[in-house]
């Protein structure tokens, strides 16, 4: 007979699926972008949905702070006026970061931002980002990281990568 082996999953979970229990009301994403790393003034611009099925009974706020390790770099605070039911959005930004240490590939140092949300004075959920602070830009002259050129070789295994393509594991993608 014949044995045929088929590694293209054109549909269904090709990775790993979890299950997240969370409160009524909750931070249900967190996307945070670090600007102007090279200059003084840097921060990190924090846009949060809160997902809702309730009222919150009390004030509202969130709370974002950068982690190195145990030490708070910076923190801020931002009160939420308005929480609907379904989802609302808010945007803090997270400033005074003092010398952070920027992510390269020698030395890719990252941060926790840890954003919590507050409802009547109680901390109800926490959702937390590993960041890097970089600048990448490419030029006309190439590559250029934190303000220096570097050059890039290498390369990346795509879904139709022989034989494992969507089942390639963890393990080896981080490898590579």
């Amino acid at each position: 007979g014949r044995s045929a082996f088929d590694y293209y999953v054109p549909g269904g979970m090709v990775r790993g699926a979890a299950l997240r229990i969370v409160p009524e009301i909750f931070i249900s994403d967190v996307y945070a972008k670090p600007m102007d790393v090279l200059e003084s003034a840097r921060r990190i611009e924090v846009d949060c949905s809160i997902d809702s099925i309730v009222l919150p009974r009390g004030p509202v706020h969130l709370e974002s702070k950068l982690m190195d390790g145990a030490t708070v770099v910076s923190r801020t605070r931002k009160d939420v006026t308005t929480v609907i039911r379904g989802k609302s959005k808010v945007a803090l930004t997270v400033s005074k970061l003092g010398s952070v240490r920027l992510w390269d590939v020698d030395a890719p140092h990252l941060y926790d931002l840890v954003t919590s949300l507050w409802v009547d004075g109680n901390p109800v959920h926490e959702y937390r980002n590993r960041i890097g602070f970089r600048e990448a830009k490419f030029t006309l002259d190439g590559f250029f990281l934190n303000g220096r050129r570097l050059q890039l070789f290498g390369l990346n295994r795509h879904e139709i990568y022989p034989y494992v393509g969507y089942a390639m594991p963890p393990r080896v993608m981080r490898r590579d």
